[in-house]
């Protein structure tokens, strides 16, 4: 997952970091070191939805978690933390059997085609999928409903939306 960290001392996250731990491993891009603890909570968020088991259950509540912070204590990411993030992904893909990058982030612009030739993430997301990963990216929550944010808009992304529980679309 990329975000603002993880707070990976949660228990229905498993409660601690490292080998024998669900969250094996991760790389804070904002403050360079090898602690990606989320100081903004949207990544812990994220990290649950994916993988919670407790009290809370995610949808894939057996899977590890390899954590990349990107994004800042305010949820500001900025592009060359992103494309690193992704970059040290493929670069650790056999080292932690990462086989999906997950981005509840994206750009302010919204594009209704395509955007692979404007945008700096899509060598690098190119590069992963590529190698098999799956990257799944926010389409955005700009309130369109025929145009979808950057890095989702690359071709080789899949970008996912949100309905509510009467199925409505999430704008916000």
């Amino acid at each position: 997952i990329l975000d603002t960290g993880i707070n990976y001392s949660h228990p229905d996250l498993g409660g601690c970091f490292g080998n024998g731990c669900r969250v094996i491993d991760g790389y804070d891009f904002v403050n360079n070191d090898n602690d990606p603890y989320d100081d903004h909570g949207h990544g812990t968020h994220v990290a649950g939805i994916a993988a919670a088991s407790g009290g809370i259950i995610g949808v894939a509540p057996e899977a590890n978690i390899t954590m990349v912070k990107v994004c800042d204590s305010i949820g500001d990411c900025n592009s060359t933390n992103i494309i690193a993030g992704i970059d040290w992904c493929n670069e650790n893909r056999d080292k932690y059997n990462i086989h999906t990058i997950s981005m509840s982030l994206g750009t302010g612009t919204t594009y209704a085609e395509y955007c692979d030739g404007v945008t700096p993430f899509t060598t690098s997301i190119n590069t992963v999928v590529g190698n098999n990963i799956t990257v799944t990216v926010s389409s955005g929550n700009h309130g369109s409903k025929t145009e979808i944010s950057s890095p989702a808009c690359i071709k080789n992304a899949t970008a996912v939306g949100a309905v509510d529980k009467t199925n409505n679309l999430q704008f916000n």
